[in-house]
């Protein structure tokens, strides 16, 4: 087994910083001609940042670069060629005269009201070409006040704050509430791969359904559904096609002889500002809850969301898994041998997409070591108040709030675009005939849930999305030498 290098990696690659649950992504540009200003800062900065062996209830701090920002401190083409190609493009390229809509868009189905044309900040208009963010992580929120301001000044004269289209600051805030639930109220970050080596696949500091269990190793069966070579989150360690980033160090960009490969010990870092519509939700769950079981009930209608979504909002699977009561949600389960038909869990779910596990592939057994090649770590958290009826019917307009949707992966093309593109924007996932993602921000004509029953599936016409693109980057998360060496 390869030993990864943990005091090399950011922290964020290992935790969600559970324990410091307020949270502010803050964008900012290099000042134009102070490149060495900018060294300086990384270089300060480096000292700081927070690695994955590292436990702090304080505060964290991690830094991610885009390409632009990679272009500013004068990396040399070859080093830079060496990044993805989808990287060096970035999420929502710009249409030219032979692409009025850039591929990367329709792959990703930013479309209509998610088009990048529209976007507050990362798309086609101004606020498009951010070179990096700092990820700030606290446990309350005047500490977290204080530390934006901290930060804003430390990188005065080297960086200054991106703004809005409306001139308002870009930063995003992020928040884990008490009951860990996402605005649609679903308990959210339960299902997350476990990177092979880890502290956690070792038993250290995992959440079991027991103290008793606390520090218990894997079972086999977690082994088998859990475990994901670390390669398909670092770069330079082996993944699940027993493959690594290639051996040929690029020159460093200090023009020195000594090979270093900042993209080691890495990963590319997504980031979405997905903006969610919780009336239109919860309106279409009420009348879903009428079509199907003839009546709104809160049962029935807790029924429906949990069909949508695939688990129940405590984060329970609805496949037939039998569990203690009072057990904690279950991550360790397959479909196709418990629930292959979607009679438990329907076929076109929002996890079962995400994470189809054991089901898209020539068999079981091949199907869930494809989709290891596919996983993501998500890091993301709701930003926003939550939603109240009685302060919005008051007040008449609705208050912004979604989702700060971050994934870490070392494949961009292979495991967020694949997932986005095949699995929850395909109207012919799974053998289905029709519909997409039911949570997701992408449509099409005619969409429609498919919830499996007998003696005949129900098909409920879906509206426009809940969910719409705010804005968004493709960024690099770069181990902590290699922010060194760009500092160099």
């Amino acid at each position: 087994m390869e030993k990864v290098e943990w005091d090399d990696v950011q922290r964020l690659v290992l935790s969600g910083y559970p324990k410091l649950p307020f949270s502010a992504y803050v964008f900012w540009h290099f000042v134009p001609g102070e490149v060495d200003a900018a060294r300086k800062w990384l270089r300060r900065l480096s000292d700081r940042l927070t690695c994955a062996t590292a436990h702090s209830d304080q505060q964290a701090i991690n830094l991610a670069l885009t390409a632009h920002g990679l272009q500013y401190l004068r990396v040399s083409d070859g080093v830079l060629n060496s990044f993805s190609l989808e990287f060096l493009e970035g999420m929502a390229p710009k249409p030219t005269a032979e692409t009025k809509f850039p591929r990367r868009s329709n792959v990703l189905g930013d479309v209509g009201e998610s088009s990048p044309e529209v976007w507050e900040w990362g798309g086609w208009k101004e606020s498009r070409d951010i070179d990096g963010m700092l990820l700030l992580y606290a446990p309350d929120k005047t500490k977290l006040l204080s530390f934006i301001a901290a930060e804003i000044d430390a990188m005065a004269g080297a960086a200054t704050p991106a703004v809005r289209q409306n001139g308002e600051p870009l930063i995003v805030d992020g928040r884990i509430y008490d009951d860990r639930k996402e605005h649609f109220g679903f308990t959210d970050g339960i299902s997350q791969p476990l990177i092979e080596g880890s502290p956690k696949a070792n038993g250290n500091g995992r959440k079991r359904s027991s103290d008793a269990d606390h520090n218990k190793k894997l079972t086999s069966d977690e082994k088998r559904i859990l475990l994901v070579k670390p390669g398909e989150f670092v770069l330079g360690y082996k993944n699940e096609r027993r493959t690594s980033i290639s051996d040929v160090y690029p020159e460093r960009n200090d023009g020195s002889a000594e090979p270093q490969d900042i993209r080691r010990n890495g990963t590319y870092l997504v980031f979405r500002q997905l903006e969610q519509d919780v009336p239109a939700f919860n309106e279409f769950v009420a009348k879903t809850a009428e079509r199907v079981y003839g009546r709104a009930d809160e049962p029935a209608q807790e029924k429906i969301a949990s069909q949508l979504v695939g688990r129940t909002r405590q984060g329970d699977p609805l496949v037939p898994i039998e569990r203690p009561p009072g057990a904690a949600p279950r991550n360790d389960f397959l479909y196709y041998f418990e629930d292959r038909f979607g009679m438990a869990c329907p076929i076109g779910a929002h996890i079962r997409r995400a994470n189809p596990r054991d089901t898209v592939g020539p068999d079981a057994d091949t199907a869930l070591r494809l989709s290891k090649m596919h996983r993501i770590i998500r890091r993301g958290r709701p930003y926003g108040e939550r939603f109240d009826t009685a302060k919005e019917n008051a007040g008449g307009k609705q208050a912004t709030r979604g989702i700060s949707f971050i994934a870490l992966n070392a494949d961009i093309a292979g495991q967020f675009e694949m997932i986005q593109h095949s699995w929850l924007n395909n109207t012919h996932f799974g053998g289905l005939y029709s519909g997409t993602d039911p949570l997701g921000h992408f449509s099409c004509a005619g969409d429609v849930a498919t919830i499996q029953d007998r003696p005949t599936n129900h098909h409920i016409d879906r509206p426009r999305p809940f969910v719409r693109v705010r804005g968004g980057a493709y960024f690099f998360l770069p181990g902590i030498e290699a922010v060194r060496a760009l500092a160099r």
